[in-house]
């Protein structure tokens, strides 16, 4: 009869331990389950942000180049505008020149009229 309590209790204390056992581990599986939700969480917001993060870089690389685009339009046109205004500005000192050869001419034949007209007079 000793002997059965003994084993009784013996199976008892192992049964106590058993539990005391699967107790902790149950413990620290619940922590690394927190832990993994933790991190996981973690990790989600992290990509989250690099998503963000590089969308906002690929807007402002899109925003850069249709500036570059842009300023290229705006060069091209103030060049053509200058181009016109140096044409302009050509065709104006030419005109000065035919103008100035001109006058020198009407002057020279207002100088021939003005003689031959006086020698008509004497």
């Amino acid at each position: 009869m000793e002997r059965g309590i003994a084993d009784n209790s013996g199976i008892a204390a192992k049964a106590q331990l058993e539990f005391a056992s699967c107790s902790f581990k149950a413990t620290i599986l619940g922590d690394l389950v927190v832990e993994l939700i933790t991190s996981k969480e973690f990790l989600e917001a992290a990509h989250a942000a690099y998503l963000e993060a590089k969308d906002h870089r690929v807007g402002e690389a899109m925003a850069r180049e249709q500036d570059t685009i842009n300023w290229e339009k705006e060069l091209k046109k103030e060049e053509e505008d200058f181009e016109r205004l140096n044409q302009k500005i050509l065709s104006a000192k030419d005109h000065k020149a035919k103008l100035d050869t001109t006058s020198s001419l009407l002057q020279d034949i207002n100088n021939e009229l003005a003689s031959y007209m006086e020698s008509k007079l004497k």
